[in-house]
């Protein structure tokens, strides 16, 4: 639509704008409907305020319940994974037990009826020494008295490992094992009887302990799949020690943060809520583990909201009648419900504080600015209804000069500029315009766009124009209502005598009137030696970097070859997965890719070593890589590469280099290379033994929320697992 060469400029001295004197004498204005607009403004103006101000604290009050209620389930999933991992740890025993083979052939032997008496008395010798080791061992035995009196006293067993027939019958036992003939381990034993596991719930042995049974099924020798189980380890012991201090949360610093397990009490049909660990209060001893109750009601029990919703968030009475935040997590394969609870006051109260003044601030400034507007517009419209007649009686004569004055203006731009209907029909055009399609701009207005730029360029420039219009009048010419005024952007690609062009447009709508319907103003500037000469310089500074990362890799130890590049394109990667900007993920990429850079200093030696070297080494790498981002810094890069690199080794929990930054403190850009360089690193050796890509995987997740930024880490997770990463940094 136009090159890039200017017009000739015209002479604007030539024009003849003539401005006549203006009478400033006051002009009286009456009461109008103006007026009333003016008054019913400030008054919705003033409504509209109020409303905002509530509706954003009203916003703040249910983000700062969201952040609470992610804080709560972590803690209460932190805790749940806890006792989890426990229990998962004591069936593991017992499948011990239950795999030995060599165990299966003494049961089978004591199952056997034909079996000779002392064939069956050395298997059960052998299976009760080998259940004494193992109950032993894992905790699963009766701890000896504090003060313990040689008598002739037979003690009652509160633990220990049973083989167990499936009829009920103890064919073999560790010492101390309490009598197991209660009807709820035999329920359990039936209920197992199809699992792979079983659950003798919690409750109160014979020393006043919480105690547990867990069981586990033994199946013969080279049993098939449908096989039924010859035999049942069973294992019994007091679980105060063991599962108590896991609802302990490691940092708390909440005063009224508390976390429990409850179920709902055996034989209550669900009407009552049992409490399975201490409660900390009332005060100062608490109450002992299974001894207290609450009835199930939802609404006025925390621990029953939990129970009968796990995971949900609410504000619950807690079971000292506090109002409390209360979140729950069910414990699989149990009837358990880890409970999560802080007071409202303590959890709340500062940001209760905190945005009943902000309600407070915002209702005085709204205030102060309605009574400002009121008295400024009073001031103005007195000024204007002055001058209003003035500006109507030249306001004919100014339009003709400064038609005039427009049209020098446009014909002196290098840029084409048009005006074009919704047809695409010309009703405007300045010089540069018309001196691109060879003709005068006269005769340019009553053209299509086809016919003076071509019908390439016509169509894609078309289509916007359409775009642009149908929003500024959604039902033109039926329905004149006006949409939305909303100009466009645009950058296009042609090719043009086998030759590629390149143009930036603006296309800004145009209103419609009474005599003009509605179109487009279009400025077209062709950018094609820019366009040229920056893809030119960006591919000689990418080659540029190549070479330098090419130098700086060689220099690295034999298994670190690819580090930097690797760093970078894993970088990119999860800078994009996690919704940065192209700018972001280009400085993340660069930055990967330039962190190396300021080893070039340090010796082969040390940097051979890769994850081998001490302290000292260490401080001497850290400070190579920030002498990197110095060496870049005085280049011009389009995001901030020097201030990723120094932020690189900086870590989420304030633990990183130099600054101990953390959190949002540190860059989205540099929290994603850190997650990188510490991936590349475990894999090639540079931080301690050479780890697989699923290794130094879960090493970073393991990772993530403490050293590691949690986004971060699952956005370079999921660009390598589930994005085909692997493939694209080349680590498939």
């Amino acid at each position: 639509m136009a090159d890039s060469t200017n017009p000739a400029p015209q002479d604007p001295s030539k024009l003849k704008i003539s401005t006549p004197a203006i009478d400033q004498a006051p002009v009286k204005r009456p009461w109008n409907t103006t007026t009333i607009a003016a008054v019913a403004f400030l008054a919705l103006f003033t409504i509209g305020g109020v409303v905002g101000i509530l509706q954003f604290v009203d916003s703040e009050k249910k983000r700062t319940l969201r952040d609470w209620q992610t804080q709560m389930g972590l803690v209460a999933e932190t805790r749940g994974a806890a006792v989890e991992t426990w229990l998962s740890s004591q069936f593991d025993v017992l499948r011990a037990i239950a795999s030995n083979e060599s165990q299966k052939i003494y049961i089978d032997t004591l199952l056997n009826e034909s079996a000779e008496a002392d064939q069956k008395e050395g298997a059960e010798n052998f299976l009760r020494n080998y259940l004494k080791k193992m109950a032993e061992a894992n905790g699963f035995f009766t701890p000896p008295p504090v003060l313990e009196i040689n008598a002739n006293v037979v003690r009652e067993g509160v633990a220990g490992i049973a083989v167990v027939a499936p009829s009920g019958q103890v064919l073999v036992a560790s010492e101390f094992l309490p009598a197991l003939k209660e009807d709820g381990f035999i329920d359990v034993l039936k209920e197992n009887a199809a699992r792979q596991r079983g659950l003798w719930n919690m409750r109160l042995d014979g020393e006043g302990q919480p105690s547990l049974g867990l069981i586990v099924p033994i199946y013969p020798v080279d049993a098939a799949d449908n096989a039924k189980p010859i035999a049942y380890a069973v294992g019994l012991k007091q679980v105060a020690k063991d599962i108590f201090p896991l609802m302990t949360q490691p940092g708390e610093n909440l005063k009224s943060g508390e976390n429990y397990l409850v179920q709902e009490k055996p034989g209550t049909s669900g009407n009552t809520v049992q409490f399975l660990t201490p409660r900390r209060e009332p005060l100062p001893n608490g109450t002992k583990p299974m001894t207290s109750d609450c009835p199930n009601d939802t609404e006025t029990s925390a621990a029953a909201f939990a129970l009968k919703q796990p995971g949900a968030f609410g504000i619950r009475p807690s079971y000292a009648n506090v109002p409390s935040l209360v979140l729950g997590r069910k414990i699989a394969g149990t009837p358990w419900v880890v409970v999560r609870t802080a007071s409202e006051e303590e959890a709340l109260g500062p940001a209760k504080k905190r945005q009943t003044m902000m309600l407070i601030g915002f209702t005085l400034v709204l205030g102060l600015a309605s009574v400002s507007m009121g008295v400024a517009w009073k001031h103005g419209a007195e000024i204007r209804a002055s001058a209003e007649a003035q500006r109507l009686k030249i306001a004919a004569e100014r339009f003709t000069g400064f038609s005039k004055f427009l049209r020098v203006i446009t014909d002196n731009q290098p840029t084409a500029i048009a005006a074009v209907d919704a047809g695409g029909k010309y009703s405007f055009a300045n010089r540069t315009l018309a001196e691109a399609a060879g003709i005068t701009t006269e005769e340019v207005a009553g053209k299509t766009m086809p016919a003076v730029i071509g019908p390439v360029r016509a169509a894609v420039y078309q289509k916007i124009n359409k775009q642009v219009i149908d929003e500024l009048y959604p039902g033109w010419p039926a329905d004149k209502t006006e949409g939305k005024w909303q100009p466009q952007k645009g950058r296009h690609e042609f090719e043009e005598g086998g030759k590629k062009k390149y143009t930036k447009t603006d296309h800004i709508p145009l209103r419609g009137d009474r005599d003009h319907p509605p179109g487009v103003l279009l400025i077209e500037q062709d950018i094609t030696e820019f366009i040229v000469e920056r893809e030119k310089r960006e591919r000689m500074f990418r080659g540029l970097i190549a070479a330098f990362v090419a130098e700086v890799d060689s220099r690295q130890a034999n298994a670190a070859r690819t580090n930097a590049r690797l760093i970078g394109r894993i970088a990119r990667g999860g800078a994009e997965e996690m919704g940065l900007s192209p700018v972001e993920a280009e400085a993340a990429e660069l930055a990967g890719e330039l962190m190396n850079l300021g080893t070039v200093s340090l010796s082969q030696d040390l940097l051979s070593k890769g994850g081998n070297r001490n302290e000292e080494e260490r401080t001497k790498y850290r400070e190579a890589i920030l002498r990197s981002a110095d060496l870049v810094s005085g280049l011009e890069f389009e995001g901030p590469v020097a201030e990723v690199i120094r932020q690189a080794q900086e870590r989420a929990d304030g633990s990183g280099y130099p600054k101990r930054m953390s959190g949002d403190a540190i860059l989205p850009a540099a929290k994603v290379v850190a997650v990188a360089k510490r991936l590349v690193d475990l894999i090639q050796g540079q931080e301690g033994p050479v780890q697989s890509l699923d290794q130094a995987l879960r090493t970073v997740m393991s990772e993530a929320g403490a050293s590691l930024d949690r986004g971060a880490v699952a956005a370079t997770v999921d660009f390598l697992d589930n994005r085909g990463g692997r493939v694209k940094v080349g680590l498939s």
